[in-house]
């Protein structure tokens, strides 16, 4: 190839790549990055969706921050995240060190875990509904413990953790195949020496498998954050918000005031309020994640 027919055939190469990653690119500007813009520009105005966006500036921002329900739906996520994400990560990483023994039917175990997941979470929502009622599955089950009927879904106390059961039993799978994922990638020489050196299994777990697997625990908290924030289904099938707001999260709460009150300037200053929260709680993860791997 002549040095002249060289650039020639460089550029025909970046304007091939170019072509095949434009579908992408298009369906980033328009259907993230657009609605974005669009929240951002609707949150300064007051639109009601039958009417014309009227500019209002901050008026919204300052509503919200003084609403006692956002920020009781805002305690409501924090509470959600941290018993949910806690649970799973426990119950993903048994799971996961269960399958990597390589146990027999380890596959099958695989899929029966990443079952739960692929079932839509409102037919999930639904039938766990069905669980929690009066006389139904879980009743069953605790009272061959000599335990009574528990209001799972109408007491202000106890809704939350049937939500968080719910979406725990759904997703666990899910995030044990990540985990599973993780551990098959650190060497095996490593925890080898580890065993030389006399180092238990919880030593080994603590200063050798935890450290090398930040990585994936960095994705599967980080991940795990936005689809505890976005996936107010369980909350919307299952109990509505209630009783009373005891399980109205941040994004049910957007989706009352967009689509029920059809305040959608109010709504869309939520939800910028919401990824902002979002983007500091990732830096400040990934800030901590990159210190503790120097």
């Amino acid at each position: 190839m002549s040095e002249l027919a060289a650039p020639a055939y460089m550029r025909r190469l970046k304007v091939t790549g170019f072509l095949f990653f434009l579908p992408a690119l298009i369906f980033l500007l328009i259907f993230l990055l657009g609605p974005i813009i669009t929240a951002i520009a609707f949150s300064f105005t007051k639109y009601t969706i039958l009417s014309a966006p009227k500019f209002v500036g901050l008026k919204n921002y300052l509503r919200i921050l003084t609403m006692p329900s956002f920020g009781n739906s805002l305690k409501v996520t924090g509470i959600y995240i941290v018993a949910r994400l806690s649970i799973i990560l426990v119950l993903a990483f048994f799971m996961a060190i269960v399958i990597n023994q390589n146990i027999p039917f380890s596959s099958f175990f695989q899929a029966v875990y990443f079952m739960p997941y692929v079932f839509p979470l409102a037919v999930t929502s639904i039938i766990w509904k069905l669980f929690y009622r009066p006389f139904g599955l879980i009743e069953q089950i605790t009272s061959l413990f000599g335990i009574g009927f528990i209001p799972w879904l109408s007491s202000e106390k106890m809704a939350l953790a049937g939500i968080t059961i719910t979406t725990v039993w759904s997703a666990v799978g899910y995030y044990s195949i990540i985990i599973l994922a993780g551990l098959q990638t650190i060497p095996k020489d490593v925890l080898e020496a580890a065993v030389i050196d006399g180092a238990g299994n919880l030593k080994r777990f603590f200063s050798v498998i935890l450290p090398l697997m930040r990585p994936t625990l960095f994705y599967i908290v980080v991940v795990g954050t936005i689809n505890s924030i976005r996936g107010f289904t369980p909350f919307l099938v299952m109990t509505g918000g209630g009783p009373g707001e005891a399980t109205r999260p941040i994004g049910l709460l957007i989706y009352d005031y967009g689509f029920v009150h059809l305040r959608m300037g109010l709504a869309s200053a939520m939800s910028v309020v919401t990824l902002a929260i979002i983007l500091v709680f990732t830096l400040i993860q990934r800030r901590f994640y990159r210190y503790e791997g120097t």
